[in-house]
């Protein structure tokens, strides 16, 4: 059965890695890729085109890497406000994904610590498999 591939994407180093799995595992099952980056707006207005431009740079980083092994994919870009491993969790449901591939530690551990982690969120909440690469 064809795999339907949500792969978080947050422009850190562990993101190629993450990539590269994920294009490997479509090539081998015939399935599909989604790159989805979230960004998650700070709680005070503010003007959202800077995150929303930052965000785009970071899918069209992430595209690049996957058209360099070879294999395609569609882009999602979210802007959120709150977790954006619970609007991860709401599109892979909507969008009837059949698997995440998502790395640890895209941000540094104190940042996690103090914002939760969107892995844990994601591999809690999931509705489907979970794949997790380490950095």
């Amino acid at each position: 059965m064809p795999e339907k591939i949500l792969v978080p994407v947050d422009g850190s180093e562990t993101m190629e890695r993450t990539i590269r799995y994920a294009c490997d595992l479509a090539n081998l099952l015939g399935g599909t890729l989604t790159l989805i980056h979230v960004v998650a707006l700070p709680v005070a207005p503010v003007d959202p085109r800077p995150w929303e431009q930052a965000g785009e740079a970071i899918l069209r980083d992430a595209e690049r890497l996957v058209e360099q092994k070879g294999c395609r994919a569609d882009t999602i870009l979210e802007l959120a406000l709150g977790n954006p491993g619970h609007r991860i969790l709401r599109v892979a449901r909507e969008r009837d994904f059949t698997l995440i591939v998502i790395h640890a530690r895209g941000r540094g551990e104190v940042a996690a610590l103090l914002l939760g982690s969107v892995c844990d969120t994601v591999v809690h909440g999931a509705h489907c498999p979970v794949l997790i690469v380490r950095p």
